[in-house]
């Protein structure tokens, strides 16, 4: 990280003063403590300091990472090229924004391509906007497979849990959607659609209660309900984000099927 590399030399410094005050003459001890600070003083403050930095001179994906991105991600593979170069920095900067809590994976750490996959869904949903990252929900789990919590003690895919700013995702079905996403309900962009929504609730969200929506959003996508709700694992799910999900993968029978809807969901993302 850049702040460390930042803070290096001051350390360094530091270490040459308190070594000449040990072995040679204690005068030196007046120099060690500036340098001291200021070492300490990158280092309290490095996560902003990265991000100024990194905001400005974002890392670029490994040449894997970018493959995957574009054989896999068809809002990316729709961009320009210098829209694409956006979209990647932005999903860096995201990874770098974002918690990230692998659980039971091999040394408890989280596949790149996990976080790719779940980073892409935030992304694609935040790009026309300035404002990219999801900052009250910037605590993300992941697991490998469906798993229970103590408020749904059974096997799912997803969930969010807005008062401590936290989404939960099973890597299997996130990758599942993401590599194959006509045939696979996406629950990465499913939660960030609902915080999506609860990031702006002032805008004018079209009104998906109609008697016939779920027939509508089958025809549009080709998913019925019920492969949405036991890809997720819960029952009851709101129509709001999964036509937001069925917007962003299915642009063309979205719009045969949701004609304003579609111009109002144009508006947002």
């Amino acid at each position: 990280m850049f702040a460390n590399k930042l803070m290096v030399p001051f350390a360094l410094i530091a270490a040459l003063f308190l070594g000449l005050a040990w072995g040679v003459d204690d005068s030196y001890s007046i120099y060690f403590v500036p340098f001291l600070v200021i070492a300490a003083l990158i280092f309290i403050l490095s996560p902003q300091i990265n991000w100024w930095w990194y905001s400005r001179n974002p890392p670029e994906l490994s040449t894997e990472l970018r493959t995957f991105l574009e054989r896999s991600c068809g809002f990316y593979r729709r961009l320009s090229l210098e829209e694409q170069r956006r979209f990647r920095a932005r999903v860096a900067m995201f990874n770098m924004g974002t918690d990230w809590e692998p659980l039971a994976f091999p040394g408890d750490s989280l596949p790149p391509d996990v976080q790719l996959a779940i980073a892409a869904q935030a992304v694609s949903l935040t790009f026309a906007r300035e404002q990219f990252l999801f900052d009250k929900f910037e605590k993300v789990i992941i697991f490998p497979r469906p798993f229970p919590t103590p408020e749904h003690p059974y096997d799912h895919a997803s969930e969010m849990h807005e008062t401590d700013g936290c989404l939960l995702f099973s890597a299997d079905q996130v990758m599942k959607a993401f590599v194959k996403p006509t045939q696979w309900y996406n629950v990465a962009m499913h939660e960030y659609a609902k915080a999506y929504v609860l990031k702006y609730p002032n805008e004018p969200w079209p009104n998906f209660s109609s008697e016939d929506v779920w027939e509508k959003l089958e025809a549009a996508s080709g998913m019925p309900r019920a492969h949405v709700e036991s890809v997720i694992g819960l029952a009851g799910v709101d129509a709001l984000p999964v036509a937001v999900h069925h917007f962003s993968c299915f642009q063309s029978g979205f719009r045969r099927f949701f004609r304003r809807s579609n111009k109002c969901l144009s508006k947002f993302f």
